[in-house]
């Protein structure tokens, strides 16, 4: 009998413009971050990779990182990519439950259907439905998208076991960190130009989105309306000291004398007041997201708020969000809650905190 042990492959998460790669290895203890690497693109990655000749470029110097072992790879590609379809159907006496998942799928796909290459995260009996009816999260990207990834990685010096989707990293993620139940969480990822909601439970995804916001959007309106900035991380920094706190100091006892200096109140309202608005944009698309989750699911109380990504780096961020929608929330940076091997250190932890989505994907085990 033959008996494969199962291995880390090299997690590469590919965005609009930020590549980041993770590998894993096995230890006592569970495991520990083997390698890391980041590379920013300086233009917006295309939607055919071959029009990117850099990204061979990149990948590979990405993955010279002498503690990176192996050429086996599991794979994000771009979101631009993806088409998610949140589908209900019946199955027919006739067919088959993955007949069915296609035949319902074509219905929303932009492209035809024998272009596509399908799979599905999320499959659950839906249980408003009739007999043999299901609901389901599907995700769609045509086939010759996924081949130019492939020979691209090829070209960097890797080959693709898996190719990935967001959505089941960050579960996977959330899910070694938290216990999830019958209760739904929200589960978010805040990229730097883009991010992404999810509302799951421990055996159904009952809403995914990706919109348009990321962090970027509040260091570009810091360094436009303060002058005295002259470079992004010194609005990150910003961001990361003040952020939303003045929220809290708005309500706080002026007698208080734990309270921060003048100058320091006249900075953080600053900030609050230059980056609330944009915050209150993706307040407003969790609104979206939680509504029309309640109007499928009816008195669906929600555990929790759990924030990835570059939450991390938005001072206050899961307070905000928690007094303004009423639910628990949590800001989360999985880098302190995993062990870094070798030379795997950050000058500020925090920096680790984007590479949630490229951990999860590199939590993927293969044979």
């Amino acid at each position: 009998m033959l008996n494969f042990k199962s291995k880390y492959p090299i997690g590469i998460d590919i965005s609009s413009r930020n590549i980041y790669a993770v590998q894993l290895k096995k230890t006592r203890q569970g495991f520990a971050v083997r390698a890391l690497a980041h590379r920013e693109i300086e233009t917006e990655i295309d939607s055919s990779p071959d029009a990117n000749p850099g990204l061979v470029y990149a990948v590979k110097k990405m993955t010279k990182n002498r503690n990176f072992r192996g050429k086996s790879a599991v794979l994000h590609i771009p979101v631009k990519n993806l088409s998610v379809l949140p589908i209900r159907f019946q199955v027919g006496k006739t067919e088959t439950l993955e007949e069915a998942i296609l035949r319902e799928s074509e219905k929303y796909l932009s492209f035809p259907l024998e272009e596509a290459a399908i799979d599905y995260p999320s499959l659950t009996p839906d249980v408003n439905g009739d007999g043999n009816a299901y609901r389901a999260t599907v995700i769609a990207v045509q086939r010759k998208y996924i081949e130019q990834y492939l020979q691209l990685m090829k070209k960097a010096g890797l080959i693709v076991d898996v190719v990935d989707y967001r959505v089941s990293s960050l579960i996977r993620l959330h899910k070694h960190f938290y216990k999830v139940t019958q209760h739904p969480v929200i589960l978010c990822n805040i990229g730097y130009f883009g991010s992404m909601l999810a509302v799951v439970n421990e055996e159904s995804i009952f809403g995914q989105r990706y919109i348009p916001w990321g962090v970027h959007t509040l260091i570009e309106k810091i360094l436009a309306n303060l002058e005295l900035l002259d470079s992004k991380d010194n609005a990150k920094l910003l961001l990361k000291t003040h952020g939303l706190a003045y929220d809290d100091l708005k309500s706080a006892d002026s007698a208080d004398d734990s309270l921060p200096d003048a100058t320091m109140v006249n900075m953080r309202r600053a900030i609050f007041q230059v980056i609330t608005p944009s915050i209150d944009e993706l307040v407003f698309e969790f609104h979206k997201m939680i509504s029309g989750v309640m109007s499928e699911q009816q008195h669906t109380a929600f555990e929790g708020i759990y924030m990835y990504g570059h939450a991390a780096l938005i001072h206050h961020l899961d307070r905000y969000f928690e007094r303004r929608l009423s639910i628990p929330t949590r800001g989360i940076n999985p880098m302190t809650m995993v062990a870094l091997s070798g030379g795997n250190k950050f000058s500020d932890i925090d920096e680790g905190a984007p590479f949630a989505l490229a951990l999860g994907l590199a939590m993927r085990e293969i044979k």
